[in-house]
């Protein structure tokens, strides 16, 4: 079942404002939202500007406290962008690895950005959340992060936060 674009564009916030406390931040923004416009009608305009309020550092691409960036492309813009994603792994001792990691973002023009959520299996059952990609424009980046073990595997947008081809 194919959802709506809008049906993205709050999950991909959601993904946005993912914290240690879970989704917390992104509730609050929602009620704050709710709370604001209880007798007023709402606007996409008026919807970015509580969110720019609840916004998180991770968020301010721009570093103007503004989501101009994530509003003209999941909102006003058409682009959608696809990603591949490799890894290796390293042993670095204590049972601690290091992973090498390699994503790509493509279709997209150079300034369309987002922070790709990055999944680890460590063998419970079920992926864990362990941060996000940052990324901007068609491109290829690399980074290197420590585990605290050897995942079974890594992986990117495994919940399907976030749009993509």
């Amino acid at each position: 079942m194919a959802y709506p674009k809008g049906a993205y564009v709050l999950s991909m916030l959601r993904s946005l404002m993912w914290t240690a406390d879970g989704d917390k931040q992104f509730i609050e923004m929602m009620h704050d939202f709710v709370a604001s416009h209880r007798d007023r009608p709402a606007s996409t305009e008026s919807f970015k500007t509580v969110a720019e309020k609840h916004m998180l550092k991770s968020m301010d691409f721009d570093h103007n406290g503004k989501l101009d960036w994530f509003f003209n492309e999941w909102v006003y813009g058409t682009e959608i962008p696809r990603y591949s994603f490799d890894y290796e792994i390293a042993p670095l001792g204590n049972g601690h690895v290091k992973a090498k990691l390699t994503l790509t973002q493509s279709e997209v023009g150079p300034g369309f950005a987002m922070a790709v959520p990055l999944f680890a299996d460590f063998g419970k059952g079920h992926p864990v959340r362990i941060g996000e990609f940052p990324i901007v424009g068609s491109t290829t980046r690399t980074a290197e992060i420590e585990l605290p073990g050897v995942p079974k595997s890594l992986e990117i947008n495994s919940n399907r936060e976030i749009l993509q081809r």
